[in-house]
């Protein structure tokens, strides 16, 4: 009797374990996602349960990413007016559900929480379009580049000759703010400490600010090449790095040769110079260890619709700063190779192109180019765009700006596949309008506690929000 008694309770436990796991009482076998597919990596990009139409397939997707269910649970999916579906969740907790559907659906989920607390929500079909907020901030003259720092942004401004700060949450331009030499182009921004930095400007040399200060020095050449036309700059350790584009004119654009500069912080002293094999060196970034350098080659606006083109072969260049060598060095060829992110685990590196709406892609683990000038990464065909600005998060999400046609673009950087889930299509500036704002720069950063996306426009200075 004793033994019947335990079998009996093992029993009903087991029946109410299932029930528990599955949310009902179907004996429907749940959908279970291969945790090898790009489809279920992609998820790491979603913030929160999200439902997605994909028009060229004409399908609903509704995912979440991980963390948001319990790891291996049951969830529930009712998409209106068709058959509810149990889908089994990933180890991590991100589940994902496609079917044949329309942008107007509404889907039911319901799920475990990592906590053990049961969750019910309905979705209607979204678009990140939507979550697109259109100059919530105003910029400076002529904005180049955006920095985001803690609770600040930072803008740099051409026209102002200035670096102006902005808190983060109202996007209203505060009381911190680099005023540099009338006329000399401020370009690009390196912070290197809590409040310092250094800055790079087209016309009047190279400096380091002090926020806390409000004080800017000028950094001596000494008896190395003055600056010519600095643009990229990055920091690491006591030490930064500057290229010097060298033009020697303008329509008919010819360049001379480029070189980066390389600055002690604490002497505030240029103190060595590395050549670069290509003309026209314009970014420079590093991933904590080494320096990558992107050369533009010679680029001109040619009659008759003035469209920029590349008259010279680019590449970009790996280099050892402690031994000041250049390690590697890769030919990208008559694309105009410009700014550059490296995917999260340094494997991959993506250049923009200054001379056409483009992607080029470096293996840094197989050391070769897998797409190049002949064989790019399209983003955009609108004639006469070019990519301004790329920038990944940790997650591995890419992005990047397409400036004639006002439109930020997602891809994926593990894989370099375009409009990743949930991303699948552009979330473009005007949206309809005839308004052209100019897309500049981009960072990702959390404002009011969520995440998104900081948008600088150049045309009509602007900051503009896209909340993930």
């Amino acid at each position: 009797m004793h033994n019947l008694k335990s079998t009996f309770i093992f029993i009903f436990c087991m029946i109410l374990f299932f029930l528990g796991s599955s949310g009902c009482e179907s004996n429907e076998t749940p959908i279970t996602l291969s945790p090898q597919t790009h489809e279920v990596a992609q998820l790491v990009f979603a913030t929160h349960p999200v439902a997605r139409y994909n028009a060229s397939d004409q399908e609903v997707w509704v995912g979440a990413p991980p963390h948001t269910a319990a790891p291996s649970s049951i969830v529930r999916i009712a998409p209106s007016g068709l058959r509810e579906t149990s889908v089994r969740a990933t180890p991590e907790g991100s589940f994902l559900y496609k079917f044949k559907g329309d942008p107007q659906i509404e889907v039911s989920l319901r799920w475990i929480s990592p906590e053990g607390t049961w969750h019910e929500e309905t979705l209607g079909v979204t678009n990140p379009q939507d979550n697109l907020f259109i100059n919530v901030g105003a910029a400076g003259k002529y904005p180049n580049r955006l920095t985001v720092r803690d609770s600040l942004a930072w803008v740099v401004n051409s026209g102002d000759d200035e670096i102006t700060s902005y808190n983060l949450e109202t996007l209203v331009a505060g009381g911190e703010r680099i005023r540099l030499p009338q006329w000399s182009n401020p370009w690009e921004v390196a912070f290197f400490s809590a409040n310092e930095g250094i800055v790079t400007t087209l016309f009047g040399g190279v400096f380091i600010f002090d926020t806390a200060k409000e004080n800017v020095e000028e950094i001596e050449t000494g008896e190395f090449r003055p600056f010519a036309s600095p643009n990229g700059c990055t920091a690491l350790g006591t030490k930064a790095w500057v290229t010097n584009p060298n033009p020697i004119s303008y329509f008919p654009t010819e360049m001379g040769e480029g070189w980066l500069s390389e600055i002690d912080l604490n002497s505030k002293r240029v103190i060595s110079e590395l050549k670069t094999q290509w003309l026209n060196p314009q970014y420079v970034i590093t991933d904590g260890k080494l320096i990558y350098v992107s050369c533009s080659g010679t680029i001109d606006f040619l009659p008759p619709d003035y469209i920029a083109h590349a008259l010279t072969s680019g590449g970009v260049h790996v280099i050892d700063p402690e031994r000041k060598q250049i390690l590697e060095s890769y030919e990208i060829g008559l694309g105009g190779p410009g700014p550059m992110a490296l995917s999260p685990d340094n494997h991959f590196l993506y250049i923009g192109s200054a001379v056409g709406g483009c992607l080029f892609r470096i293996d840094l683990k197989e050391k070769k180019v897998l797409n190049d000038a002949e064989n790019p990464i399209i983003i955009s065909e609108t004639p006469g765009t070019f990519i301004p600005f790329v920038e990944v998060d940790s997650q591995g999400l890419l992005i990047c700006g397409s400036f004639n046609d006002d439109t930020l673009h997602f891809v994926d950087s593990w894989t370099g596949e375009k409009n990743p889930f949930p991303f699948f299509e552009g979330v473009k500036l005007s949206n309809g309008s005839s308004d052209f704002w100019g897309i500049q720069d981009g960072s990702f950063c959390l404002r009011n506690g969520k995440k998104g996306i900081l948008i600088l426009s150049t045309v009509k200075s602007g900051l503009h929000w896209l909340e993930l």
